[in-house]
């Protein structure tokens, strides 16, 4: 299958390098529930002020450069306020491959704003867990358009 060039400018954008990777057209409901499970469970261990389950949900590389969970927990709540806490959220389509997936979700933090953030998936092998690679956090009306929802906003 080739990949449309949109989709490579992503791979680019994201520093992913994930060639060779296929994307289904129609996501089967299990990877979906998978995924979307994931990053609730991360922060269902924001809100329980877990650290070191919080930070199991992310990809080794991440584990790695927080050797004290407690400095994930406090880098999420500076750097992606919107994800640490958030009073509403929506899961839009999300993207699904092989090895690497995208999930965007719609969320809305407590003082009303309106974010997009899209979460970048990876798992080792074809029937490994997913885990968080990723994270990007874009106001609403900045929200880049690569992987649009097609169900819409």
């Amino acid at each position: 299958m080739t990949l449309r060039p949109s989709l490579w400018i992503t791979f680019f954008v994201l520093g992913m390098g994930t060639a060779g990777t296929t994307f289904a057209q129609e996501p089967q409901p299990p990877e979906v529930d998978a995924i979307q499970a994931v990053i609730s469970s991360q922060w269902t261990a924001f809100a329980d002020n877990d650290a070191p389950k919080a930070l199991s949900f992310a990809v080794p590389e991440i584990r790695q450069r927080f050797e004290d969970p407690e400095g994930f927990l406090l880098m999420v709540e500076l750097r992606y306020p919107v994800v640490f806490h958030h009073v509403a959220y929506r899961f839009l389509a999300p993207r699904v491959g092989t090895y690497f997936s995208f999930q965007w979700v719609r969320m809305t933090d407590d003082q009303g704003s309106v974010w997009r953030v899209l979460y970048q998936l990876h798992r080792e092998m074809i029937d490994g867990p997913w885990l968080i690679g990723g994270v990007f956090e874009y106001p609403e009306e900045n929200a880049p358009n690569f992987l649009p929802d097609p169900q819409g906003a």
